[in-house]
């Protein structure tokens, strides 16, 4: 008796441990009808919650079908977070078609609220002019890929205030996260500074575990013995 308390005990302790998240956020637009507005669906919204600011549902591309989201040159919709502490990772797909002009970017705060205050970690501007791709807060730069889709993925550690952003599966910056706002993961903004349409699709934000190592129940018998 004494034994199985005590493994009850165990139990309870490696339970109380396990870190706390949010729940995992991701959407693919293919709930949503096409060709409707992003604003006022699924948690998104214009900025400042103007729906002036709206994207739109469409299966011209799609990398799961069938939708994704057109960003047109008048779009800066956005989707708010509240994430203050522990590991995450923040994925999307995007695909930019040959030809394209000016500017669209894909941008994450750690401080939003509709009418401000706002404060900006990462802008990944994506010039089409120039045919680059590029991190506004660091020096990253490299170049846009065109007519297929492509992973962006931000690495953010809430814990140590910094972030790495990738393209295409490649390390293209490493840099401090709050800057002069605070240590959250409040929105994604996914704007077009004029810029010719772009799509997106699958964003998905989740709590990055791979750094914990799970006890197994033969770990924990080893252990009571």
């Amino acid at each position: 008796m004494k034994y199985l308390c005590y493994l009850f005990a165990v139990l309870v302790t490696l339970v109380l441990f396990v870190p706390v998240a949010s729940a995992d956020w991701e959407d693919n637009f293919d709930s949503y009808v096409l060709g409707s507005g992003l604003h006022g669906q699924g948690g998104w919204a214009g900025w400042d919650n103007d729906p002036a600011w709206d994207a739109y549902v469409t299966d011209i591309y799609a990398y799961s079908a069938p939708h994704s989201v057109e960003i047109i040159p008048t779009s800066d919709i956005v989707q708010e977070f509240s994430e203050t502490s522990g590991k995450w990772v923040m994925e999307a797909w995007h695909y930019i078609p040959s030809g394209s002009t000016g500017e669209q970017f894909f941008i994450l705060l750690n401080t939003y609220t509709p009418g401000g205050p706002y404060a900006w970690s990462m802008d990944l501007m994506f010039d089409s002019d120039a045919g680059t791709v590029s991190v506004s807060q660091g020096t990253g730069v490299t170049s846009i890929i065109n007519d297929q889709w492509v992973e962006v993925m931000v690495k953010i550690n809430l814990d140590t205030d910094t972030q790495e952003i990738y393209y295409d599966g490649t390390l293209l910056d490493a840099i401090g996260w709050s800057g002069t706002g605070v240590v959250e993961i409040a929105a994604l903004d996914l704007f077009s500074n004029g810029g010719s349409t772009i799509n997106w699709d699958d964003c998905h934000l989740w709590y990055d575990t791979s750094a914990l190592q799970p006890a197994t129940w033969g770990h924990i018998k080893t252990t009571l013995q």
